[in-house]
């Protein structure tokens, strides 16, 4: 589904483009390189490279998977993009950590203990890049800024791009439409920090926002960022919605 001229969305269980359990799944379009942003929850992504092709994108130019965090409906498909596709996993060292070793075994919760079952099914892979904030990650003729936004998670990632003069921000689960903010039982969120990870997103002037779940707009996004943050601030008691 093409949103802009730059912006695919490709992936999406409660849009039906991909099987339930997707988060939504974005393309961006760097002309000679493709960068993908979260890949799903299904351990062989089939369904979002039928979606790619169904939008005329030439799935030999997709080069990197972008993560915002490690939880599976985001992470799983990677392991099968780098084997069989050759495809670049860039993500925090938090999340990398996540990846690599499991979710539950780094933050040394038992999945008996609670009803943790789709943490401890989640499938593996390596980073291929550690990314720090602020780092630009260049795709095709396209530059995206990293940004740091703790809070959903520990690590979990914004990532920024200016596109034909209009700013998109691909916040994961950090923040979304109408200022929402996604909290889960601790370990599992960082929501001491949250705070601090939203102000990384203050001033910014975002056009588009485009969430890993709920609806996307094309412009005005930086007032839903500027909720969160007054939710925060003044009525210090943020919107909430139960994402994983």
């Amino acid at each position: 589904m093409k949103l802009t001229e730059r912006i695919h969305l490709c992936g999406s269980g409660a849009f039906g483009l991909t099987p339930d359990g997707d988060c939504h799944c974005y393309v961006l379009d760097g002309g000679s390189e493709l960068a993908l942003i979260d890949c799903g929850l299904a351990g062989n992504p089939q369904s979002i490279l039928f979606q790619m092709e169904k939008d005329g994108l030439d799935i030999s130019r997709l080069k990197y998977v972008l993560l915002t965090h490690a939880h599976p409906d985001h992470s799983n498909g990677c392991a099968w993009l780098r084997e069989h596709l050759g495809i670049q996993v860039i993500a925090s060292g938090f999340e990398a950590q996540i990846l690599e070793k499991g979710l539950l075994e780094t933050l040394k919760v038992r999945w008996e203990d609670g009803d943790y079952q789709q943490f401890a099914g989640m499938l593996r892979s390596k980073a291929d890049q550690v990314i720090t904030d602020q780092e630009i990650i260049q795709v095709g003729d396209l530059q995206i800024t990293a940004l740091f936004t703790p809070g959903h998670t520990k690590g979990s990632v914004s990532y920024e791009v200016e596109i034909q003069g209009l700013r998109q921000l691909f916040p994961g689960d950090e923040v979304f439409y109408r200022g929402f903010i996604s909290v889960l039982t601790p370990p599992f969120s960082d929501f001491e920090h949250y705070y601090e990870g939203l102000k990384n997103l203050k001033g910014r002037k975002i056009d588009g926002l485009f969430p890993s779940h709920l609806m996307w707009t094309l412009q005005h996004g930086q007032k839903y960022i500027d909720k969160a943050l007054w939710d925060f601030e003044a009525a210090q008691r943020p919107s909430l919605k139960p994402f994983s």
